[in-house]
């Protein structure tokens, strides 16, 4: 952990004088207060059997934990504050900042990350009634079922029984068209996976991939047979509800889909920043949500992955971009915290917490309050994380002006 200088310590004083005049909150200035306890600790262990279903709605490379983003926004923020993630990926920081009675603000470039979050922001308000929906809609799907087939890739066609695959892009059809998001997003977390509640052949939960050979055709035909969605997707729905919080109704939600260097947000919009940027080449967003994405609507998974990932050139350029639109949106005295990865690469270490908080503070924009270790243990790594991403940061910048 990084102490704050004498010189920032006069600089907190300075602005909390100023801000408390334009009415924030005490308890969010208070940093020695609020942050003092923000350890590992907070959120150490496994969350699965903790966190709300809703937080499981469907598969993330490189997710945040729940427990991370409840622990900021409780810290970083006020019951009633907006709070804002500018790369909200499946949705974890919104979804706990609504179920702490915050207003928020979603945003990633990800027609993925988009429908995910979402559906978890604007679920049915009951579980009869998600189940309700379900019913009606796979009822429509399997109607409409006698959808060809000759325009899907054969990359797709080859993960699905050819009835189970029509009665899918006739379901999810009719979701996007009525923005049914809360399906939407179950029906993506049920589209590909080795157990039998899932809709394709044995195959990869994370990113798409036949598992043909611990798995033969010829020694497991019931694998390969035709899977009902309907049944599917309502046990789906099932879950989600097994720990889902009522939420307020009265709590603002907005998802938005732009680039976080030219966001549409009026300047000072936002009371609290809480955010995981991409890590530098630690992850394919697009790659490995490539079968997803196209049941979205995206043909093309390389275009979006070059909207979404940074190589080490153009990174620290897109970042700078990235915190002058943080400060622009963020009120004055306020926290911005930031989820960010030291990263491996080719025997050079890219600490990309130092990178931003650097940039943070050119211009007097922001000031470091605090920055926490967390090493990632070898159970919470995914596929390239593995071998590139040894420590998570928890970055704390508060914004001077």
């Amino acid at each position: 952990m990084h102490n704050i200088s004498r010189a920032a310590q006069k600089a907190d004083a300075q602005v909390q004088r100023a801000s408390l005049s334009s009415g924030v909150p005490r308890s969010v200035l208070n940093s020695s207060r609020v942050l003092a306890d923000l350890t590992p600790a907070l959120w150490q262990g496994c969350y699965n059997h903790r966190e709300s279903t809703m937080q499981q709605l469907a598969p993330y490379v490189g997710k945040m934990k729940s427990g991370i983003a409840n622990a900021l926004v409780v810290r970083c923020s006020e019951p009633g504050d907006t709070v804002f993630d500018p790369f909200a990926g499946s949705g974890v920081v919104p979804y706990e900042a609504l179920t702490c009675g915050r207003h928020v603000i979603a945003n990633d470039l990800s027609p993925y990350a988009q429908v995910v979050t979402a559906g978890k922001l604007f679920g049915p308000a009951t579980r009869a009634v998600a189940v309700a929906e379900a019913r009606h809609y796979t009822e429509q799907a399997t109607a409409d079922a006698a959808v060809r087939l000759d325009a899907v890739p054969g990359w797709v066609r080859k993960f699905f029984h050819p009835r189970t695959l029509r009665e899918t892009l006739a379901l999810v059809r009719r979701l996007r068209a009525d923005e049914r998001w809360f399906l939407l997003a179950c029906t993506m977390g049920i589209l590909h996976h080795v157990r039998p509640g899932f809709l394709s052949y044995p195959a990869s939960h994370l990113t798409p991939y036949l598992r043909l050979a611990k798995y033969p055709p010829q020694e497991d035909p019931d694998m390969y047979a035709y899977r009902p969605v309907a049944p599917r997707l309502e046990a789906k729905v099932e879950r989600a509800y097994r720990r889902a919080p009522s939420i307020d109704p009265t709590l603002r939600r907005v998802v938005m889909r732009e680039n976080a260097m030219a966001l549409s947000l009026p300047d000072e919009s936002v009371d609290a920043i809480v955010s995981s940027p991409p890590y530098l080449g630690a992850l394919d967003y697009a790659r490995d949500n490539r079968l997803r994405l196209w049941f979205l609507g995206v043909e093309d998974y390389r275009e979006l992955e070059q909207e979404l990932t940074s190589n080490e050139r153009v990174y620290v350029e897109q970042m700078s971009a990235c915190v002058r639109e943080l400060h622009r949106v963020l009120r004055a005295g306020r926290l911005c915290a930031l989820v960010l990865g030291e990263v491996r690469r080719s025997d050079r270490i890219w600490d990309t917490s130092s990178i931003i908080a650097e940039l943070a503070g050119e211009g007097g924009r922001f000031r470091v309050e605090r920055i926490v270790d967390d090493e990632i243990p070898d159970i919470r790594r995914s596929r390239r994380r593995t071998r590139t991403t040894k420590h998570d940061r928890v970055l704390i910048l508060r914004r001077l002006g």
